[in-house]
């Protein structure tokens, strides 16, 4: 069945040989051919010594003479389609076969751990060949097993299905593989073999690209989708609410996917049209990559740097190893550029990369231009939708989130333009008062100055020095007072049980045991590797290593991966505000995985970017953590006393630091405000001929931005949030609704003044369930109500403000 799931899965002997007796006549002879052992991990690697190997036997000639010459050129011409040149003459073949993994239980300390219902995962006994290949091994197994079971589905009565002969089977495995991939994942971004960048990236893509094709090829089964709709039609009250949900979860994604269709012309058509969709976002992206190279910006000494913080110039250094001497540099990447505009002090050279950076991929590159694959983008999300039976690509996107409808969406977006555009035009204002005596700048701004001019003007108006704020922010302290402020709030313990005997990948790991105080319930354990380091591919990231089994006495695992400055001399890791939001952000998803509990993963939070799950609310925790630095007595709890003098936060010092830091985002939402529009209102025409997407920016940016459009600023065609992945498209607002419920609930949290008893609430109605329900039900149950608009726009437009800020400085 393995050697059988392989043909299948890459595609080999039907394309290859002329018919299936030949196929099967000759896979006894091919076995022979196939080398069992991997001796690296590059996929590059492997495909070159298979075929240095299959070169040492003679050839097989799998498409002779002796063949019908129209069936073999027919063979020839989709052999050919995969961009080779067709040579005149075909006169054999070779069939290389992909390298499965002779890895056991066995000869396999990883997969012994798992096999054995290990207590904890051998991250440091286990090699990272012994986790890799023993992870493709499981998925070929595992996929194996799908084969075999959705064939068995087929001959069994529509009256025989149950949840336990129908799901259990594939659930009991799934649950194998998704704790081995999501370990050997921890392994790869913390503790890797070293090799090219080139060679980890294909082996990271190629190994989330098979667990994937494996997890969803179920869901395209006519028989499991028949026997999905069987069990969801029998009495509700004889199924278990969770098994319920998750069934209901799947029928969801077959349906919004259109795996449901049965007639064959309308699955070949969406099946096109979805084809061109990747086949037009592949595009996309590879013109930007081709343009991304084109440029670097070198900034010419570290007085353009000089306030920031210690992890923004390891980012630009060209030599990480001499973060503090330079010399520094920024590259055409989001995480180099953005950190140059909001530190550099140099505004010829912020104009520099601002230029080329809203240029990429445009009518600046001809070759490389993006403008038809966004129309193409566009023209067959649209075909896809309405052959799904849709009005609109967005309303396609919407149906199953929180949000509902583009008509919510568009309500919610127009609520805070008409509340934040003014704040924004009014501070238009301050900042260029601010740029004309401080930083010299007489000029008109512009938006490469807004991200320096925001930052530094909210700064210097509060007073406040944020290389100093660092002080007060050590990594290990700051962290125990997070979770002291959560054990408050939702009645929580964490313990540290690092020195246990717990294997981890790095000495300065830490793992915590965390239990619910009120009903005395071991929840799981957070697993946290927080600095960086050389061998580290990370920055931050939370994610479910494996969920409860009770069947299998294993208790709930969560990884968090930090980026936090690496120790200096004395130990410590000052965190600067951005990394403590992280840090803040990052908790609060550990913090909702482990209180979810839903024993199947697919529907422990909601999960992006599945259509069946209204992902658009999966922050709303963390987003919650996260602004704990725009409240002064949280920040205040957060702090630790001074490392250089032993002073504490003050009163007034916290206060200063959340107004400072609210008033600094204020540029940076207006332009997340922008998009959320532009992707909008691209997604929900009904016909996208009636709007080049050209034109439609260009109106935008009149309306939101009161400075002329530059010249060559094609921004779209390299914004991938909005055109580089199918799911996403539409649903840039997410960030601001996660803000939206965030500041609702911390409203309600104040205006109830009983943190425990709110908490507790909070806990129960909402982070308990995980994606157990729908989550505006959730968040009913928790309110009474429905989202409100008024706390985010409170936050961006405070009644208030100038009050407030007339006291602080009084």
């Amino acid at each position: 069945m393995l050697l059988r799931r392989v043909f299948q899965q890459y595609d080999i002997s039907i394309l290859l040989l002329a018919n299936k007796q030949d196929a099967y006549g000759r896979i006894s002879r091919l076995k022979g051919i196939m080398r069992l052992f991997t001796l690296g991990l590059s996929r590059n690697a492997l495909a070159a010594r298979n075929f240095s190997s299959l070169a040492k036997y003679r050839p097989l000639p799998l498409l002779s003479a002796d063949h019908n010459s129209g069936h073999v050129e027919a063979r020839r011409n989709i052999i050919f389609k995969m961009g080779n040149a067709t040579p005149s003459k075909v006169v054999g073949y070779y069939v290389i076969f992909p390298v499965i993994p002779d890895e056991t239980v066995e000869n396999n300390v990883f997969l012994a751990n798992i096999a054995q219902n290990g207590d904890w995962p051998a991250l440091s006994s286990a090699t990272p060949k012994d986790m890799y290949e023993g992870t493709v091994r499981t998925l070929m197994e595992y996929g194996a097993t799908v084969m075999e079971h959705l064939e068995h589905l087929e001959q069994t009565k529509p009256d025989a299905v149950t949840f336990d002969n129908v799901l259990e089977p594939l659930l009991s495995e799934e649950y194998d593989v998704d704790y081995t991939f999501n370990t050997l994942l921890l392994k790869m971004l913390t503790d890797w073999t070293e090799c090219s960048n080139r060679s980890f990236d294909a082996d990271f893509y190629h190994i989330k690209v098979m667990s994937a094709r494996d997890h969803m090829e179920k869901l395209g089964n006519q028989s499991f989708q028949a026997a999905l709709k069987e069990l969801y039609a029998n009495d509700p009250k004889a199924t278990d609410a969770w098994k319920q949900r998750l069934i209901e979860w799947y029928l969801l994604e077959i349906r919004a996917s259109g795996m449901d269709r049965t007639d064959e012309k309308e699955r070949k058509v969406l099946g096109s049209w979805s084809r061109f969709v990747d086949e037009y976002r592949s595009k996309y992206l590879t013109n930007i990559m081709s343009t991304n190279d084109q440029h670097v910006f070198n900034v010419p000494s570290k007085s353009a740097l000089r306030d920031a913080p210690p992890h923004v110039l390891k980012t630009l250094a060209a030599d990480k190893k001499n973060a503090e001497t330079g010399p520094w540099r920024a590259v055409m990447e989001p995480s180099s550029i953005l950190p140059l505009l909001q530190y550099c002090g140099d505004r010829q050279l912020r104009a520099s990369a601002w230029d080329r950076w809203i240029s990429r991929a445009s009518f600046e590159h001809d070759f490389y231009n993006n403008s038809i694959n966004i129309e193409e983008i566009r023209h067959n999300n649209e075909g896809f939708a309405k052959a799904l039976g849709y009005t609109c690509v967005a309303e396609h996107r919407l149906a199953n989130k929180m949000a509902g409808s583009p008509e919510t969406v568009r309500n919610f977006l127009n609520a805070l333009i008409r509340r934040i555009r003014p704040v924004f035009i009014d501070r238009m204002d301050a900042w260029t008062s601010y740029a004309q005596s401080k930083e010299l700048i007489t000029a008109d701004l512009q938006a490469f100055d807004l991200f320096y001019v925001c930052r530094r003007e909210a700064e210097h108006h509060f007073e406040v020095d944020t290389l100093d704020l660092m002080n007060y922010f050590p990594f290990w302290q700051t962290f125990e007072n997070l979770t002291q402020i959560l054990s408050h709030i939702f009645g929580l313990k964490f313990q540290n049980v690092t020195d246990t005997g717990l294997e981890k990948c790095h000495p300065s790991v830490r793992i915590y045991a965390v239990a619910d105080t009120s009903t005395g319930e071991h929840l799981g354990r957070l697993y946290i590797d927080p600095f960086d380091r050389t061998n580290k591919r990370a920055s931050w990231s939370t994610f479910l290593g494996r969920t409860t089994n009770n069947v299998r006495n294993l208790d709930k695992i969560v990884y968090m991966v930090g980026s936090a400055n690496e120790p200096n001399e004395n130990g410590q890791s000052l965190l600067h505000h951005s990394q403590l939001q992280s840090l803040l952000f990052h908790t609060g998803r550990a913090t909702q995985l482990l209180l979810s509990r839903s024993p199947y993963r697919d529907i422990a939070i909601p999960q992006a970017p599945m259509y069946a799950s209204d992902w658009d609310a999966a922050d709303l925790l963390p987003t919650f953590t996260q602004l704990f630095v725009h409240k002064p007595n949280l920040l205040a709890a957060l702090s630790s006393p001074n490392v250089t003098n032993g002073e504490h936060l003050s009163e007034n010092a916290a206060n200063a630091v959340s107004l400072a830091l609210s008033r600094s985002m204020l540029w940076e939402t207006y332009r997340v405000l922008f998009w959320s529009d532009y992707d909008l209102s691209i997604y929900e025409m009904e016909d996208r001929k009636k709007k080049f997407w050209l034109d439609m920016y260009r109106e935008l940016h009149k309306e939101y931005f009161p400075f002329k459009l530059e010249r060559n600023n094609y921004h779209p065609c390299s914004f991938t949030p909005i055109f580089a992945m199918q799911p996403h498209m539409g649903m840039y607002y997410r960030k601001l609704w996660s803000e939206m419920l965030a500041l609702d609930v911390h409203e309600t949290f104040d205006q109830e003044g009983n943190e425990q008893v709110t908490g507790e609430r909070f806990k129960t109605a909402i982070l308990n369930p995980g994606a157990g329900d729908v989550q505006s039900e959730l968040y009913r149950r928790f309110q009474g109500r429905d989202p409100s608009v008024g706390a985010i726009c409170d936050f961006y437009d405070p009644p208030a403000v100038y009050d407030s800020e007339e006291a602080l400085h009084s």
